[in-house]
């Protein structure tokens, strides 16, 4: 679109920027809680990115998975497996990532990632307005009769070539 003013040109950003906004705030909560939780079917990206939180720069690592317990105190509450990651690292330590930590790292790592792919699909997005809205070029110089001197006014013809 080419507006005449820089006035109107950034008036029509601006709107162009809410309306932006709008689809925007829709497509990161599509991708944070639709694309975050299926990433939980990738095999192994969860241990991974406990791996990568709780232990970086492990040489190796080994999971155990535990039996299904209880998650409340109550007898009738719900119940959940246990995960457990042992960091070996090269000076020859280890360290181990508990249940709980490997909870936080591996949900909040699937919906952070989720969050960024619809970052990447909201990024370009709001940079469209400055492509797209834009100031008339001003006009050269023009000629008696309004045609731009860079352009050949078109000519009659008064004879033609048989």
């Amino acid at each position: 679109m080419k507006l005449n003013t820089l006035k109107e040109v950034w008036v029509a950003r601006i709107i162009a920027w809410v309306l932006l906004c709008l689809l925007s705030s829709g497509i990161l909560f599509v991708a944070v809680f639709m694309i975050g939780p299926s990433l939980f079917a990738v095999p192994n990206l969860t241990d991974k990115i406990a791996v990568a939180l709780y232990c970086p720069g492990a040489e190796s690592t080994s999971l155990q998975e535990g039996s299904s317990t209880a998650t409340t105190t109550s007898p009738s509450g719900a119940r959940g497996h246990t995960v457990e990651i042992t960091c070996y690292f090269p000076d020859g330590s280890a360290d181990t990532i508990d249940n709980a930590e490997y909870a936080i790292a591996s949900i909040g790592g699937a919906f952070g990632i989720g969050g960024l792919i619809g970052l990447l699909a909201v990024v370009p997005l709001m940079l469209l307005p400055f492509f797209l809205i834009r100031r008339k070029r001003a006009q050269p110089f023009t000629d008696s009769a309004g045609f731009p001197l860079s352009r050949k006014r078109p000519v009659a013809r008064l004879w033609s070539r048989q």
